[in-house]
C-alpha cells in the first residue's frame, strides 16, 4: 500500500522537559543530602546511580515517542509505534473525528463506523499537523463530522 504522507512528531520540547526534570532532581537531591549532613562521595554515587535509572527510562520514552508517525496511505489512516501498526482506520469507515482528552491527555477519537468504538490517536506531539491530517480526511471521505 502506497505512503501518500507520513507526520512525524516533534519532540525537542518533551525531551527538553526531561532534561530539566532531571537537573531538578539531581540539584535538589544533592541539596537536600548536603543541609542533612548526609551527603557523603558514595550516597551520593548511589543517588546518581538511581539517577542514571530514570535517565536510561526517559531514553526509552523518547525512543518510543521518536519513532511514533501517523501514515496517510490510499485507504487508511495508520498510528505506527516502533514500526508496528498500533492502530489503522480505513477513510471509508471514519463517521467522525473529534478532539478531546482522556484522562487529562489531549487525543484525537476517530469514530469508525464499523464498530461504533472510537480509535484514539495521540493529539501531542502532532498537535502541528491534524489540521492538514482531518482535511485529508474529509477530501477521501466527504460523509465525515468534524468535531473540535
Amino acid at each position: 500500500m502506497k505512503v501518500i504522507k507520513s507526520y512525524y512528531p516533534r519532540v525537542k520540547a518533551i525531551e527538553l522537559f526531561m532534561v530539566l526534570v532531571y537537573g531538578i532532581v539531581v540539584s535538589f537531591g544533592t541539596l537536600l543530602m548536603w543541609i542533612k549532613g548526609d551527603l557523603s562521595f558514595e550516597r551520593w554515587q548511589t543517588f546518581m546511580l538511581i539517577g542514571f535509572i530514570y535517565v536510561l527510562f526517559c531514553i526509552f520514552l523518547s525512543f518510543c515517542i521518536r519513532t511514533q508517525r501517523i501514515e496517510l496511505t490510499e485507504y487508511r489512516i495508520e498510528h505506527k509505534v516502533l514500526g508496528l501498526s498500533r492502530r489503522s482506520v480505513a477513510f471509508s469507515s471514519v463517521k467522525k473525528v473529534m478532539f478531546g482528552k482522556v484522562n487529562g491527555s489531549p487525543v484525537v477519537a476517530i469514530i469508525n463506523g464499523n464498530t461504533r468504538k472510537p480509535i484514539f490517536v495521540p493529539y501531542i506531539p502532532f498537535e502541528n499537523d491534524w489540521e492538514e491530517i482531518t482535511s485529508f480526511i474529509k477530501e477521501r471521505n466527504q460523509k465525515v463530522i468534524i468535531t473540535i
